[in-house]
């Protein structure tokens, strides 16, 4: 029924349409006429009137001797090209209008607002818990917040094995001296170097770690030797806020003899490119043998777990090298072993003072660590490496510079 009512709508337009633009064509200016109507498709559509009374499903073109009449007309066929223009621009711009509205609940339709009000406070907090995790991302990594109380530790408890020939420091002394190490803020830079004069050292087979040995108890295997060790401890401070770098180089392999030198020069080269680094940790592991062969571990249990005992080695200047601050090394190792003591009171084993220089003279953070011996598995030795980390991890969070 509407369409009948429709096409004689669309008629009486284009008529009118028809007898406008023929006084138009007779008494205006032609070219200002055609300019004005077919340069919007808005001004033609208004003549034309063909989209008024238009049913859903229609195509959208004049049909029957209206089509004529437009066709028959060059103003008004010029127009109809402007017209669908305007009519594809028109359906395009209702349709993303439509797209950008949000869809509504039926409960929202009915003036309950309840579930908008809960979706937009859901949106909103998920927007600022995005923002908080973007600004938590970007900031500054923190390091953990000091646990261990080493104010509780006495000084009976510290032990130091002394193998120098003229030095005698007192310990009771040394503990009550705050050390001098200073350590940047790791986004300065990197702040702990750990690598191994002697990476080949491994541990007793045991298991599934098994290797092939490139020397008596040793091997070039990185998943088995200290290098595997290293990345133990690397994981654990970088868990705790440190920036670390980690020397993988074999100094000791092929040649044994001269490794010392050649560490030297490799840790040289990194304080060189990384002046932010000030602690050094030489990462060994012991070997206790006695005459007759028989190989010692150094063992403990904590928590239920099998851990190898961690021993520090302070070197000085009392066989000849020039090692003017071994002081503040020896300082730093105390403390370290307090740390180790108030994480549990057998972890560490006594500090062993030496003559020998052990290039700790590079930094007031240079420490030689042995974790376990070659008696020791290789799982007993990670979780002793994890436990030092956590305990020197505490220390070096002092150190750093607020």
């Amino acid at each position: 029924m509407k369409k009948h009512v429709t096409v004689p709508r669309r008629a009486m337009a284009l008529a009118a349409a028809a007898s406008t633009l023929w006084v138009v064509w007779r008494t205006a200016d032609l070219d200002a006429a055609k300019t004005a109507l077919c340069s919007s498709g808005a001004i033609v559509t208004g003549l034309l009137e063909y989209q008024l009374g238009q049913a859903e499903g229609e195509t959208g073109l004049l049909d029957g001797w209206a089509e004529l009449v437009v066709d028959q007309s060059p103003l008004l066929a010029q127009g109809k090209e402007a017209v669908s223009a305007a009519q594809q621009a028109e359906t395009a711009d209702e349709q993303a209008e439509s797209e950008a509205k949000p869809e509504t609940d039926p409960a929202d339709e009915e003036g309950d607002t309840s579930a908008v009000e809960t979706e937009t406070a859901s949106t909103s907090a998920e927007s600022v818990e995005a923002e908080e995790e973007e600004t938590e991302s970007d900031a500054e990594p923190e390091t953990e917040e000091i646990t261990l109380d080493l104010s509780q530790i006495k000084t009976s408890q510290l032990k130091v094995d002394n193998h120098t020939e003229g030095l005698n420091p007192s310990v009771a002394d040394y503990w009550e001296e705050e050390p001098s190490l200073t350590l940047q803020p790791a986004s300065d830079g990197p702040q702990i170097l750990i690598m191994h004069t002697h990476a080949t050292e491994a541990y007793t087979m045991d298991g599934d770690d098994v290797y092939v040995e490139s020397d008596d108890i040793r091997t070039t295997d990185e998943n088995y030797n200290m290098i595997r060790v290293g990345e133990e401890m690397k994981a654990v401070f970088e868990e705790m806020g440190f920036s670390v770098i980690h020397d993988t180089t074999t100094y000791d392999y092929p040649g044994y003899s001269g490794s010392y030198g050649r560490s030297l020069e490799g840790v040289q080269s990194y304080l060189e490119q990384y002046p932010t680094i000030q602690v050094v940790l030489d990462v060994h592991r012991d070997a206790l043998i006695d005459s007759d062969g028989t190989v010692y571990a150094k063992t403990t249990t904590i928590d239920g777990e099998r851990v190898a005992q961690v021993m520090l080695v302070v070197g000085t200047d009392d066989g000849g090298l020039t090692h003017p601050n071994w002081e503040d090394n020896f300082t730093l190792a105390l403390k370290l072993q307090g740390a180790m003591l108030a994480l549990d009171d057998t972890l560490p084993r006594n500090i062993d003072l030496r003559s020998q220089r052990f290039n700790q003279h590079l930094t007031a953070g240079s420490l030689l660590v042995e974790v376990g011996t070659s008696g020791n598995t290789l799982q007993e030795a990670l979780a002793g490496a994890r436990l030092f980390a956590r305990a020197a991890g505490e220390v070096y969070s002092l150190a750093i510079s607020r």
